[in-house]
């Protein structure tokens, strides 16, 4: 499908695009100039296959008036959006970095300073839309942006709610699975706490290089938020400080009512944790309500009716039965631990998938297995970290049996980023680390000094699987320009010349002068005929006129004749008949050889009596 627009493409009348800088679910965004400030903006215009659906739009419309009444500096600001010719737009802050998910793909995990850092930035932005009546309802680490200073920036409120919206019928579910809070997943109201809970997703994301539930679909995905306990932080990364880890857990709590009930609450215990203090997330015991999620059955995704409950049997029946269940409990326990008396020969294999290499090393060489390890992409878990397992986990197996693992070597999909200003050997050197092949060009570039990137293809932000190609153009130098003759020209007319051709004007110094007439060039530097970059400065040195003493009142002026199409000797003799000295100079032009194709200074300018004139003759 045709993108709505096209670099140099004016969007009304004001923004124009300077390209494309990728696709989301449900809008692309593209880099624009506003004609009017002066800036770079971002354009984030509704794609096409939704602007006939009522819901969508009122969707995309209510992003821009929500969010453009938001003005803090950890939020993406909104600065205009509209409808022109059926295509719906937003037109937001620029923000020239990286996305969290970018960061964490590119970095793996976090350390714990730096996770606290990134989380007090989205806390900041989430209380403050919180506070005016905003509720996000899509946190996740790809609409947390992280500029060239590292300032968190957060965006993409396209399923936010302001106050009672009525957007979301009964059973929908919107968000991303993986940062999804249970009552969001089972299509319930949702509020503040549940972007808290998905702030929690956020920092356990950054604190272990991977989300805590993944799965086949979003609905495997959103199953286990309902239902599962999550690994604890912990347990994946040895030596995680206990207040920390805890924090994480009180974030995820299933139950609304355990959480952080505020983001300040939630902000407050991270700064605690940062000094060393005590953090009300101590008091927070996971376990309680594992204990609760053992003791149901499975919960639904959505809102579904549900089949209505057997009548209750009698409480004699329910007794003989729990009896039964307990005494087939007891001979199973019994048969095992027979079994494992009489064989011990046979150890279960732990599940690793999520834990480094060399922590599955160590525990499976403890227990008597060997170990073969091979490389995968996945895009769940960061490079280093075990991303699937052969047994898998639970499966039992003779001492010295081999298991296999598989390590990631990141995501199987990349996305790139602005390579423009980069030395080409760190981008050869990065899409080497990321599995890409490369082609390097080189051209001229205006705005990009010698040796660095100017342009790419892909552009940035695009997702491109492993083993794709990338070029990438690299800049000899700007375009270069022949200096040309100023002098004999008036001051005026040589900066005009210059500003014409792309080079600046440098120093610009006088010298009396009984030949060249006040304010006309004497001297350039460089010369005539040199070739230099364009943005190159060219001294000039102009007449001040007569040495002292200067000329009297009474000096004669007399008007220049005009000269200009006639042949070299007939305008020179007309020169001097008028009182004027002559400077010959020849240029290369299509007019027949011989003819004067321009004078300095022009026609009908008044200049004084035995002044130079320059004239350039074709040759």
């Amino acid at each position: 499908m045709a993108d709505a627009f096209q670099p140099d493409d004016i969007v009304n009348q004001r923004y124009r695009v300077l390209r494309k800088l990728g696709a989301g679910g449900m809008a692309d965004v593209y880099l624009c100039e506003d004609l009017t400030l002066g800036r770079r903006v971002a354009l984030k215009v509704l794609s096409s296959r939704f602007v006939h659906d009522a819901q969508f739009v009122e969707r995309f419309r209510r992003e821009a008036k929500a969010a453009a009444g938001l003005n803090h500096p950890n939020l993406v600001a909104i600065h205009d959006w509209g409808e022109i010719d059926g295509t719906y737009f937003i037109v937001m802050e620029y923000v020239e970095g990286e996305t969290l998910k970018e960061l964490i793909r590119r970095r793996g995990r976090l350390n714990g300073g730096e996770a606290v850092e990134i989380a007090l930035g989205l806390l900041a932005a989430v209380g403050y839309a919180h506070r005016h009546g905003v509720v996000h309802r899509d946190i996740k680490s790809q609409n947390i942006l992280l500029d060239a200073s590292g300032t968190v920036k957060v965006t993409d409120f396209g399923i936010a709610r302001a106050g009672e919206s009525g957007m979301t019928e009964a059973g929908s579910v919107l968000g991303t699975a993986q940062y999804l809070a249970p009552e969001q997943a089972r299509g319930e109201v949702v509020d503040e706490r549940s972007d808290l809970y998905s702030v929690g997703i956020v920092l356990y994301e950054m604190l272990t290089g991977r989300v805590p539930f993944s799965g086949d679909s979003a609905v495997t995905v959103a199953m286990k938020h309902v239902n599962e306990r999550p690994p604890e932080p912990a347990e994946l990364v040895p030596g995680m400080p206990y207040s920390l880890n805890q924090i994480v857990m009180k974030a995820l709590a299933k139950d609304p009512a355990l959480r952080y009930q505020t983001a300040d609450e939630f902000a407050r215990d991270l700064r605690a944790a940062q000094a060393g203090g005590p953090v009300l997330a101590a008091a927070y015991d996971a376990s309680m309500e594992q204990t609760q999620l053992m003791g149901t059955t499975e919960t639904q995704v959505m809102t579904r009716p549900m089949p209505a409950a057997p009548a209750p049997r009698p409480r004699k029946s329910r007794r003989t039965l729990w009896i039964v269940l307990l005494l087939l409990a007891v001979i199973a326990a019994a048969g095992a631990a027979l079994y494992w008396t009489m064989s011990g020969e046979r150890v279960a294999v732990p599940d690793l998938v999520g834990r480094s290499e060399a922590q599955a090393k160590q525990v499976l060489e403890g227990l008597g297995f060997k170990v073969e390890v091979k490389d995968t992409y996945s895009d769940d878990f960061s490079a280093g970290f075990v991303a699937r397992q052969s047994p898998e986990g639970g499966a039992e197996l003779k001492e010295g049996a081999a298991v296999t693992i598989w390590v990631s070597r990141g995501a199987k999909t990349v996305v790139l980023p602005d390579f423009r200003g980069w030395k080409a050997a760190d981008v050869a050197a990065w899409l080497k680390e990321n599995g890409l092949e490369e082609v390097r060009k080189e051209g001229r570039s205006d705005d990009v000094a010698q040796g660095r990137v100017y342009r790419q293809d892909p552009s940035s932000g695009t997702s491109v699987t492993r083993g794709e190609t990338v070029t990438y153009w690299v800049s000899s130098g700007a375009p270069q320009v022949e200096v040309p003759d100023l002098t004999g020209m008036m001051r005026a007319d040589a900066i005009a010349t210059l500003v014409a051709l792309g080079l600046k004007v440098g120093t610009v110094t006088s010298e009396p002068s009984t030949t060249y007439d006040v304010d006309q060039v004497m001297r350039q530097d460089p010369g005539e005929g040199e070739k230099v970059d364009k943005g190159t400065a060219v001294d000039l040195v102009v007449s001040s006129g007569p040495p002292s003493p200067s000329p009297t009142a009474t000096a004669t002026l007399v008007e220049v004749p005009e000269v200009v199409t006639m042949d070299a000797a007939t305008a020179q003799s007309t020169l001097e008949a008028a009182g004027f000295a002559v400077n010959v100079k020849e240029k290369t032009s299509p007019e027949p050889p011989g003819t004067v194709i321009r004078q300095s200074p022009a026609a009908g300018t008044m200049a004084r009596e035995g002044a130079v004139v320059t004239i350039w003759v074709a040759k």
